[in-house]
Formats: C-alpha cells, sequence, structure tokens
C-alpha cells in the first residue's frame, strides 16, 4: 500500500526543503510510506510539500523494488495517477489505483479481505 500525508513543518526549517500542498493548504513537508499487508513498513520517502503524489509513488516504487523483490501488487488511492502505474508495469508491480465510494463522507474504513495469522 503506497499513501502520503501532509506535515506542517517548524518555524526553524529551511524553506528550501518545504513547500504548500496546494489541495490540502498545508505549508510544509509530505511523507510517502509504502506498507505491507501487516502495516509494516517498507520504505519511507520524504519531499517538500508542493511535490505531487506521481512523484512520491515512482520514489516510493523505486525503494520497493531495490529493497525487496516479494512485493508484485501495490494498492494506492486516487492521488496516484498512471505515471505510477505505468513505472510500476516497469518493476513488475502491479499498481491498483483503489477508487472511494461517493457515497462515503469521511473516513471510512475499508473490509478486511483476508486476515494473517
Amino acid at each position: 500500500m503506497l499513501d502520503t500525508q501532509s506535515l506542517h513543518a517548524a518555524a526553524c526549517v529551511p524553506a528550501a526543503t518545504t513547500g504548500r500542498d496546494a489541495a490540502k493548504k498545508v505549508p510544509g513537508r509530505k511523507r510517502g510510506l509504502a506498507v505491507d499487508v501487516l502495516g509494516l513498513v517498507i520504505a519511507v520517502v520524504v519531499l517538500a510539500a508542493s511535490v505531487h503524489d506521481n512523484a512520491f509513488g515512482t520514489a516510493l516504487l523505486d525503494k520497493v523494488a531495490a529493497g525487496t523483490s516479494t512485493v508484485t501488487r501495490a494498492p494506492v488511492d486516487q492521488g496516484f495517477k498512471k505515471t505510477v502505474v505505468d513505472h510500476g508495469v516497469g518493476l513488475g508491480i502491479a499498481v491498483e489505483v483503489v477508487e472511494r465510494n461517493p457515497a462515503d463522507h469521511g473516513f471510512v474504513p475499508q473490509p478486511i479481505r483476508w486476515r494473517v495469522e
């Protein structure tokens, strides 16, 4: 699973390493995480908040491919576009964009597809 989160930067953080996330109106940095089905972190990327999710997706996929050869599928949210899907195909990782139900509002947990015991 790949996802990003925008974070406010402290006042003492250099302006060269921060940006403004236009969608969420957050000045600071953005972190991207790749986690496995258990929620264990596989890769982390931290960039300016102004960087698009596609740049995060390609950087995360590169780190995942370099760190492990067992990842074959990566679900992502709608913020990641065709660039990330095409980059995943080149690395042998099937990237699947999971669409949100338009009738849902706020945080809605996804149903559990399988349990790992």
